[in-house]
């Protein structure tokens, strides 16, 4: 292997050095040009906001993303700015005990926790709530009709992916809002840039959130169902060494979170791209056939969760640059996306694309998204209600759209449509 690299060392004026100056890992406009000129020139460079590598072509970031031997997951959702000791204190003395049990942990205790997650979130199973998901999407349709304007995002897209996890949950008269409201707490404090102030200021509201995942957990234990916390605390039996109560809590307030905050963002994501090229809506209206591979285009063009991350758990080298243990990667989804030596003319949004379902929008390897099939079919349902309803449906003019998000997730904050065009 090649000298390793020390970020340090990469001089001023190379255009290593001007890629990691330029990156701006927080801003949305402009990502994907940039991103394409990366990719092109410097595939891989040290981004020093952050303390990490950034990764863009396809083959490295998958390459990553199914060695689980050589990177390890533990920083998947490691705050990018660490919590201040009082933090962590008060939260320990008020016994916040979540643990990383899934997305951010490695084998073995990766591979028996998803042995018994899969029981549950597996496809055939996710299939099963489609009639109850249809319904829900169908509500929000018909609550729409009669207006003449709408914001999409306020309307259907914040809501009705937590709507669908509490289907999962078993969970019936909770305020989706409040849901979404710790969710988006929580993502801005794992994945965001909050203050130390702000910081302190959400320690109460993650506690409640914590303490709603328990006392749900408690409740199953008491008035089991057909549900996911059911299911894992039957699968536990009793037994810690299958599964601890604590890790199917920890289970629980990782779905409140998991299984909509990203739905809701890729949903308004292809809407707003479908919304700008007019000629592709009037497609999917003409031919709903079409709809299920407009949906993986979507993800694949602008996938709501941009990058993920990985630390070495070995000296390495990817990309022609030779790297230590303990190197942290930003692996860049958003990227990989649209790279060219994938995806013919990767930067043009195209329905009818053969190989749209080639993204990695939901990761690769052993930590791939379980929740991919009801994300896909929420996303497919709504499109297909909106169309058969709105089919004239069109963006309202002059009235600029923001992608809000973090280091990680992006979506629209409104999305205001024309229903009758």
């Amino acid at each position: 292997m090649a000298t390793q690299l020390d970020p340090s060392t990469i001089p001023v004026g190379c255009p290593m050095h001007a890629a990691g100056e330029r990156f701006q890992p927080f801003e949305h406009d402009g990502m994907f040009e940039q991103l394409a000129e990366f990719r092109q020139n410097v595939p891989i460079f040290y981004a020093p906001q952050i303390g990490y590598w950034v990764v863009t072509r396809r083959d490295d970031v998958i390459s990553v993303l199914r060695d689980h031997d050589r990177f390890s997951a533990v920083v998947a959702t490691q705050p990018v700015v660490p919590w201040p000791p009082e933090l962590l204190e008060y939260l320990a003395d008020n016994d916040f005990t979540n643990e990383s049990v899934q997305v951010a942990c490695d084998p073995p205790r990766h591979t028996r926790v998803r042995s018994h997650v899969q029981g549950f979130l597996n496809p055939k199973k996710l299939q099963s709530f489609e009639a109850e998901v249809r319904k829900i999407v169908q509500g929000y349709v018909e609550a729409m009709k009669g207006k003449d304007t709408v914001d999409l995002v306020d309307a259907i897209t914040y809501e009705l992916p937590a709507m669908t996890a509490f289907l999962l949950l078993g969970v019936k008269d909770i305020d989706p809002r409040r849901i979404k409201a710790w969710t988006e707490l929580r993502v801005k404090l794992m994945h965001g840039f909050p203050t130390r102030e702000e910081q302190m200021a959400a320690a109460d509201d993650l506690l409640d959130f914590w303490r709603f995942s328990c006392d749900l957990v408690e409740q199953r234990k008491v008035n089991p169902g057909d549900d996911y916390p059911s299911w894992l605390l039957a699968s536990r039996g009793g037994d810690d060494e299958k599964l601890t109560e604590n890790e199917i809590k920890s289970l629980v307030f990782a779905l409140l979170l998991a299984a909509h905050e990203t739905t809701s963002n890729a949903s308004a994501n292809i809407i707003l791209q479908l919304m700008r090229r007019p000629d592709n809506w009037n497609a999917l209206v003409e031919d709903p056939s079409l709809i299920p591979n407009a949906v993986e285009e979507g993800f694949r063009y602008c996938s709501s969760v941009v990058a993920w991350r990985r630390m070495a758990k070995e000296n390495f080298e990817l990309g022609g640059v030779s790297l230590p243990a303990g190197t942290k990667l930003l692996l860049s989804l958003a990227s990989a996306g649209r790279d060219e030596a994938a995806f013919e003319d990767g930067d043009t949004f195209d329905i009818r694309r053969k190989n749209a379902r080639s993204h990695v929008a939901f990761g690769n390897g052993i930590h791939f998204c379980m929740g991919a099939p009801i994300a896909r079919m929420q996303v497919r349902m709504m499109l297909e209600e909106l169309t058969a309803a709105f089919p004239k449906m069109s963006l309202v003019e002059d009235d600029p759209i923001e992608i809000a998000g973090v280091l990680t997730f992006r979506g629209p904050s409104r999305l205001p449509v024309k229903l009758d065009g």
